[in-house]
């Protein structure tokens, strides 16, 4: 048995997966289909200064099957709603590796979340907390183990740089100046 690669449309992934396992369970598809397979990861994000852990599809419209490949359930697969195709040519779909496999899963098993950061280094932010409340600074640099970002704010007229927690921090936009002709 392989491992493929279903594309199913974007937000569907969930109910074709459980639409296939139903047609494993009526016995449709024999003892060829193994394992049903939406992979998740756990992501910290910050928003508006608080911190929540969310579970994401690791990838969007894609559905993974283990299964022993053969044109009856190629056609059975393709015919079930919201699926697209598989990876690969139409005639050949393309099993992943045991090394992509392996790396997907381990995505999948990380304890420590995944940090999802709304800026990088060079964009303006804005403190949200701290003794610099409602600072403007640019990013200069940030330390994904730490959980810091060091930014340069402007204390009495001179530039400054500033070490702060991910949370303290917010992406900044400012408002957008009308123009008129002048």
């Amino acid at each position: 048995m392989r491992w493929y690669v279903l594309h199913a449309l974007s937000g569907h992934e969930e109910k074709v997966a459980q639409t296939l396992r139903h047609l494993v369970t009526l016995g449709k598809l024999g003892d060829d289909v193994d394992e049903i397979l939406v992979p998740y990861e756990t992501k910290l994000e910050t928003h508006k200064g608080k911190k929540r852990t969310v579970q994401r599809k690791m990838y969007p419209g894609y559905v993974l099957v283990k299964m022993n490949l053969t044109n009856e359930n190629r056609h059975t697969l393709r015919q079930v709603q919201g699926v697209i195709g598989f990876i690969g040519s139409a005639d050949a779909p393309q099993p992943l590796t045991e090394v992509e496999i392996s790396q997907i899963f381990a995505r999948m098993d990380q304890e420590e979340p995944e940090v999802d950061l709304a800026y990088a280094v060079g964009d303006t932010v804005k403190v949200v907390t701290g003794p610099f409340t409602e600072a403007i600074g640019k990013v200069r640099e940030i330390e994904i183990e730490r959980r810091k970002v060091k930014i340069m704010v402007s204390v009495f007229g001179r530039d400054t740089q500033v070490e702060l927690d991910f949370e303290q921090v917010e992406p900044f936009e400012p408002e957008e100046i009308q123009s008129g002709v002048l």
